[in-house]
Formats: C-alpha cells, structure tokens, sequence
C-alpha cells in the first residue's frame, strides 16, 4: 500500500519554458555574441551542468555549480566578461516559475488521501519560492541542497525515505526525468511513474507507470491503494 506521493519539481509540477534558454540568450546579448546560437548555447550550459553535478568530491549548491558552468563556457566560447557577474542573469529566473495548470486541482484531491513531498535536484530556496506563490499542499520538501546529494544518486532517495520513515514499497516517485524520477528511485527498489508530458518514447529506462500529466495521477492512486 502506498503511503506517501514523491513528486519532482521541474518539468513535473513547475513549468519552466523558454526562461532557461532566454537567459541564456541575454548571457550572449551582453557580451555581443550575437554568432552563438542561444539554444545550442544553452544545451551545451545544460551538458557541463550534468558533469559537475555528477563530479566526485564536496558537495556544491547548483548556485556555485552556475558560476563553475559559465566560467567554463566563457572559456570554452572565448567570451570576454565576467562570467560571475553574468551568471546573476540565470539566476534571477529561478524562484519565479509557475505551476502547471492541473497540479494544483491534482495535488490538492490526493493530499487528503497521501502524504505528498517533493525531491528536487534544487537549491532550496527558489522551490521554496515557487511553492509558496502556487499554494500548492505539499507537506515535505527536500532537495538536492537539504540532502547534500543529487539525483539520482542512490542516497538522495534513501535520505527521503529514512525521514519519512517509510519502506520503498510504501511510496512512489513520480516525475518528467527517465533518469532522475524513473532509473534513479528504481535503484533503490521504489517504483516509480513517468511523466511525459512530451509524449516521447522510452528507450533504456522502463517506467512502472507512465502518464501524460498529473491528470492521470489520481486514477493510478487509486489503483495503488
């Protein structure tokens, strides 16, 4: 039986759109390199923000880890500036997303039913923004900063469960990521339901459960229960 709901943030409750390559297009605006396309910019950021995330070593906040990235990119594009002054411009997006329109109406059915928390490779204080603008009824939050690891590492699942005080079989972990939500919590024996809202297709990694949004989550609950 399922006790408690572990829902990821970005890309699964929270919307990010284009702000993450809009940033990065103004990084480039600033610095008169206008040559550099600002998506592919963005996913090579994207790319070296994966590597130091998974680097051996200390524990960093995705804040420090943002200032290694775009120093790294400057170099790599040899881009003149300060790229510690320049980073603030992707900074400032974070803590200013929004809800997905479902989520709300979604969360609040099953919180009478199911504990609902939130694992997120975050900082905490953005998502702690974002929550408190949408209302949603979350009663635990942990991220990536709280826990001093990230996804999907195995600890980072089995630090929320120890808290929780709850067995892998007793939650499920739903998210957007095959590899953070999906691959991750099924590590440590969790099952685990994917949310696609893009409609792609699975390859190397086989989700418990799959749904298209939160719409189908309360039906799944059901059958769970």
């Amino acid at each position: 039986m399922k006790k408690a709901l572990i829902l990821d943030g970005y890309g699964t409750l929270f919307f990010t759109g284009t702000g993450s390559v809009d940033a990065a297009g103004k990084v480039l605006a600033k610095r008169g390199r206008f040559d550099l396309d600002a998506k592919e910019f963005y996913a090579r950021w994207k790319q070296i923000h994966r590597q130091h995330l998974e680097a051996p070593g200390t524990f960093l906040t995705e804040e420090v880890l943002y200032h290694r990235d775009l120093r790294e990119l400057y170099a790599e594009y040899a881009i003149e500036g300060d790229p510690d002054e320049d980073v603030q411009i992707m900074l400032d997006i974070l803590g200013n997303r929004t809800a997905y329109p479902e989520v709300k109406e979604v969360l609040e059915k099953l919180s009478h039913r199911m504990t609902l928390c939130i694992g997120s490779t975050s900082d905490t204080a953005p998502l702690l923004q974002d929550l408190e603008r949408s209302g949603l009824p979350v009663s635990r939050v942990f991220t990536s900063e709280g826990l001093r690891v990230y996804k999907p590492h195995r600890s980072f699942y089995r630090s929320i469960l120890k808290q929780l005080g709850l067995e892998a079989s007793q939650t499920l972990f739903v998210g957007d990521s095959l590899r953070d939500d999906v691959f991750g919590p099924q590590r440590v024996e969790m099952q685990a339901c994917w949310v696609n809202r893009k409609g792609e297709q699975a390859e190397d990694v086989t989700p418990d459960f799959e749904i298209r949004d939160l719409r189908g989550l309360p039906e799944l609950v059901d059958a769970l229960l």
